[in-house]
């Protein structure tokens, strides 16, 4: 009877450690800061785990999960074609990673074609006031911060044990469930929590196999991201900035490359009138997007 009590005892234990928590907020920001009215909203997860953190949209996991999904079927009926298209795109398309305990992080976003591994050594210089308030049935305290370029307010509690909280923040004795900047323009509200299973898929590569063929989803665009500095992206920045279609012009210019793109509804096949048209409209997103939420990496 003992060793069948231990042995559920072990067991119990082994399962509580496989169990994450979800971390659920609704993520308000407004993209065009010449549209202050017009606020895009988005769910994110913060997924914890006793070695870290990764915070992402939950509309990029669905979107990542059918693509994924729609290749295998690809693969399997043995096509070559692999053009996946979006019918609903995330509004937020990076991933804040954090490592446990000495709290690493790593942004994970793009740059046009080029993804980025950005690690962020700054310090978080948090000023803890005491001031208190109830959200949902947990007792908060307010807290400020300066970091990014924003000034921040940030709303956390101990009823969580975790130090952690959306985007890169981290670093109060508690879990954040609200944070906003000075402007008013981003915004986040804890929207719930619970319990999931840890285990889950292993990138590797991000590859597919079936039948004999292995295909590389990195070949498609998601493979592994350079690791820089945050000096190194804010550079990348300012060129992408300046000539957005740089890479696809180099793409273009090799020997035999054709290419059809769709913008707009228009399908060109024209390597000139591709790029103009394509020049223009990242032009036009870029400036359109003028609200990042840490304008000192996007100087």
């Amino acid at each position: 009877m003992k060793k069948a009590l231990l042995f559920l005892s072990v067991m119990l234990s082994f399962f509580t450690l496989a169990q994450g928590t979800r971390i659920m907020y609704e993520y308000k920001f407004v993209p065009n800061l010449e549209k202050k009215d017009s606020m895009d909203t988005e769910l994110m997860y913060l997924d914890i785990r006793k070695d870290g953190s990764k915070f992402y949209s939950r509309q990029k996991f669905v979107n990542d999960s059918v693509r994924d999904a729609f290749i295998q079927k690809q693969v399997q009926l043995g096509a070559t074609n692999f053009n996946f298209n979006e019918n609903n795109p995330s509004k937020v398309p990076y991933t804040v990673v954090k490592k446990y305990p000495d709290y690493k992080i790593n942004l994970i976003t793009s740059l046009g074609q080029n993804r980025f591994d950005v690690s962020d050594t700054k310090k978080m210089d948090w000023r803890i006031l005491p001031e208190k308030k109830m959200i949902d049935k947990f007792e908060v305290q307010k807290a400020t911060l300066e970091y990014g370029g924003r000034s921040w307010t940030a709303w956390f509690s101990q009823d969580f044990p975790f130090q952690d909280g959306p985007y890169k923040f981290h670093g109060l004795p508690g879990l954040i469930l609200e944070m906003e900047d000075a402007t008013g323009t981003h915004q986040f509200r804890f929207a719930g929590s619970k319990k999931f299973d840890e285990v889950e898929k292993i990138e590797k590569d991000n590859e597919i196999s079936s039948g004999g063929r292995t295909i590389k989803i990195g070949m498609l665009g998601s493979g592994k991201p350079l690791e820089v500095t945050e000096e190194q992206f804010s550079k990348q920045w300012k060129e992408y900035k300046n000539d957005p279609v740089k890479d696809m012009r180099q793409q273009l210019s090799r020997p035999g490359i054709k290419m059809r793109v769709n913008i707009n509804g228009k399908e060109m096949t024209d390597p000139a009138e591709m790029l103009r048209n394509m020049e223009k409209f990242q032009k036009d997103q870029i400036k359109q997007d003028n609200n990042k939420i840490e304008p000192a990496l996007y100087p």
